[in-house]
């Protein structure tokens, strides 16, 4: 986004923020449909239960709705909401110990597709998903904003409250781990196969 396209989203944001102050429930319903399935799967790729990502979804909202009255127009609606999610998201795997114990990816499976192509994808997403949910939090935190909401590393490394080098490390780091820990998933699950055909 240039900055004048961000100055432009940064003044209509603003306009709707005072809508909302105002009491104009439809200023507020265009924003939850607008950001409210990108909040669900922001958090979801952090907490890894599609419940528990709805509550951080409804919670950052009403965070957006509590915070109008005194709304600075400094940055977009997009970004404040991306970065209470994620807070509210780490927030939420700390109090149980970082620990994400059964990811639902399954939920999110394109309805569209043929039952093979679904069955394909849910294998590959489980594997992936089971090594997501053995790393660190900030690790994985980090991952979710660069590949699933594909933010730049300026923009993830705001998010985080880092610096853009931090970030930068982070990230190598996350990717390093997460591509370690599916080659060793997939030498485990070839010797398994290897051995189940000796016998």
């Amino acid at each position: 986004m240039s900055p004048s396209q961000s100055d432009g989203a940064v003044r209509k944001d603003g306009e709707l923020m005072r809508r909302i102050a105002a009491g104009d429930t439809g200023a507020l319903r265009q924003i939850m449909d607008t950001h409210g399935p990108k909040l669900i799967r922001l958090a979801f790729g952090i907490v890894g239960r599609i419940d528990e990502a709805e509550d951080v979804a409804q919670e950052t909202l009403l965070a957006l709705w509590t915070a109008a009255p005194e709304w600075q127009a400094k940055s977009t609606v997009s970004a404040y909401l991306r970065t209470v999610a994620t807070r509210k998201s780490i927030d939420l795997l700390r109090k149980r110990q970082g620990q994400v114990d059964d990811f639902e990816w399954e939920k999110l499976l394109d309805p569209q597709r043929g039952p093979e192509a679904d069955l394909e994808a849910s294998e590959d997403m489980t594997r992936l998903t089971e090594q997501l949910a053995a790393l660190p939090e900030n690790q994985r935190t980090a991952l979710v904003l660069a590949h699933f909401e594909d933010l730049s590393h300026r923009e993830a490394a705001e998010v985080m409250e880092l610096g853009i080098d931090a970030y930068s490390s982070l990230l190598a780091r996350a990717r390093r781990s997460l591509r370690q820990k599916l080659e060793q998933s997939q030498m485990e699950k070839g010797g398994g196969d290897d051995h189940g055909r000796q016998n």
